[in-house]
């Protein structure tokens, strides 16, 4: 049952990005994963759904509408990311500290996990379960007269798994949250 009433933080921060490879998602069964890896200096995520309406008109006028969510949109930025990590993302191989990225690499999925921190010092953990990045946008530029940080942004799909449909996962320690939760959040998926 739903309480009235709650009451929650608004949200200032971001930190602890982590992924972990997807290995299997087969249709009704269990999805498994390799291990769980920290990526440090997550800057932002930007999530957006990607919303589909529709409406059924009759008698001069809509009678139904049905909306769908297909995916979502993640844009993230970090400070820096090394070459190791940028080849693990997307399929490329790396050998002597030579990253190659060649036609036929396929970027794998993976399951997405972060926190946001909120000005109440309580968190909301999340986790994207199936999730494909794409080539990182940068954006190199000529040191000047100021300093000018250039940070890469990565672009990313997450969709529904194909073992149990779900999208994402979400636990707020300000609604029905355990001291639990926390202390595996990053362990496994």
């Amino acid at each position: 049952m739903i309480q009235s009433n709650i009451t929650n933080s608004p949200f200032i921060g971001l930190k602890n990005f982590h992924v972990a490879e997807l290995k299997s998602d087969p249709a009704g069964g269990e999805a498994t994963y390799d291990t769980v890896i920290s990526i440090p200096h997550i800057r932002s995520i930007q999530i957006k759904a990607q919303n589909n309406n529709a409406s059924l008109y009759a008698d001069n006028q809509s009678i139904d509408s049905a909306s769908v969510t297909s995916e979502y949109e993640l844009t993230i930025e970090i400070a820096t990311l090394p070459l190791e990590y940028k080849a693990l993302l997307l399929g490329h191989t790396i050998k002597d500290g030579v990253m190659v990225a060649n036609k036929d690499d396929v970027a794998p999925y993976f399951c997405v996990m972060f926190e946001s921190t909120k000005r109440n010092g309580k968190k909301r953990f999340c986790k994207f379960l199936k999730v494909q990045f794409s080539e990182p946008d940068e954006n190199p530029k000529t040191k000047g007269e100021n300093i000018d940080y250039n940070t890469p942004t990565l672009t990313a799909k997450a969709i529904y798994r194909t073992a149990d449909g779900v999208a994402y996962k979400q636990a707020d320690e300000e609604a029905g949250y355990t001291e639990e939760t926390a202390g595996t959040w990053y362990e496994t998926v």
